[in-house]
């Protein structure tokens, strides 16, 4: 009687492992399923979302093509205006020593580097000065530099006073760029 007792017993415990794990297996689907059925519209969210860039990177796309011409012919109006290289040394010293003198400043040194920027028809030109004034010249000389009808990148600017007890005289040194057109 032992022995059946122990047998009943281990089916009875296998029937009730097999019927936890069919239990188990249907909450799993019923999960799924219940999920799967939130997906569609979670989806279609997404979607719709990827929709909207994808149809403004359209819009902003042709927008950039209506405005190309335009744009190339604010390219060549800003290359046709760069001066030749070959007249880069008097040209830029002839303009920065006029804007200094309208500012009542004078150049103490200009130093001149240049590069050739390959595929692009074009020379850099580093440029390294210091000019001597007082505070309101100085301020002056960068506005005229502002308005010049040569394009320059002030990469830096370092503004230092000179001299002591006397009149404000300050020296700022500048390091810029400009460039010329290169023969093609």
């Amino acid at each position: 009687m032992d022995r059946s007792f122990s047998v009943k017993r281990q089916l009875i415990l296998i029937g009730l492992g097999l019927l936890l794990a069919a239990d188990l297996a249907l909450a799993a689907y019923s999960w799924q399923s219940s999920t799967a059925l939130r997906t569609p519209m979670a989806q279609l969210k997404e979607d719709s979302h990827k929709l909207d860039l994808l149809n403004s990177d359209i819009e902003r796309a042709e927008r950039i093509r209506h405005d190309l011409p335009a744009t190339v012919a604010d390219y060549d109006r800003f290359d046709a205006s760069l001066l030749p290289a070959s007249t880069a040394d008097s040209a830029v010293t002839a303009e920065l020593d006029e804007l200094a003198r309208k500012s009542g400043l004078r150049i103490e040194s200009l130093n001149f580097r240049y590069k050739e920027l390959p595929g692009r028809n074009l020379t850099q030109l580093d440029l390294d000065t210091a000019v001597d004034g007082d505070y309101a010249n100085i301020v002056k000389f960068m506005n005229n530099l502002q308005r010049s009808h040569n394009f320059y990148v002030v990469e830096s600017l370092n503004l230092q006073a000179q001299g002591q007890g006397g009149p404000a005289v300050m020296r700022i040194g500048l390091k810029m760029k400009t460039y010329f057109r290169t023969a093609a």
